[in-house]
């Protein structure tokens, strides 16, 4: 599976989808954050103010100020935002504890704001099952 957050027309979607999602903005409200996100070799930095995912862009590690890093294999992420993920790929912490993830940086932000990037990776999972646009 070709993970869409990784490519421009689907980075816009999940944005989309994110800021008008009312779950995601309740639990994002005053979220201050810069998220990597590494699939494998391909990385993207997202970054949230006051609650609002303002950008997706690619990132190279050490060239902007990450507050949290998600990292993973594309087959993490893949059975991560599968329609029903498996044993040890449901969520986060699943993940982390069973080592098929790593969540590294500030654990006081991750901890605070663990409901929206749950939330956010609900919304990434929906987008990523639903009919690509034509």
């Amino acid at each position: 599976m070709a993970i869409r957050l990784l490519d421009g027309g689907g980075a816009e979607q999940f944005r989309g989808r994110v800021n008008s999602d009312q779950a995601f903005r309740l639990a994002a409200r005053d979220m201050v954050l810069n998220l990597a996100v590494e699939a494998g070799s391909e990385a993207r930095l997202i970054a949230i103010r006051d609650g609002v995912l303002r950008s997706i862009v690619r990132f190279v590690p050490l060239t902007e100020p990450v507050d949290i890093t998600i990292r993973g294999s594309i087959e993490f992420w893949d059975k991560l935002l599968s329609p029903v993920p498996p044993p040890r790929f449901q969520n986060l912490y699943a993940g982390v504890r069973a080592g098929t993830c790593e969540v590294i940086g500030n654990g006081e932000l991750y901890s605070a704001y663990f409901a929206a990037l749950t939330r956010m990776i609900d919304v990434m999972r929906e987008l990523e099952n639903s009919p690509a646009p034509r």
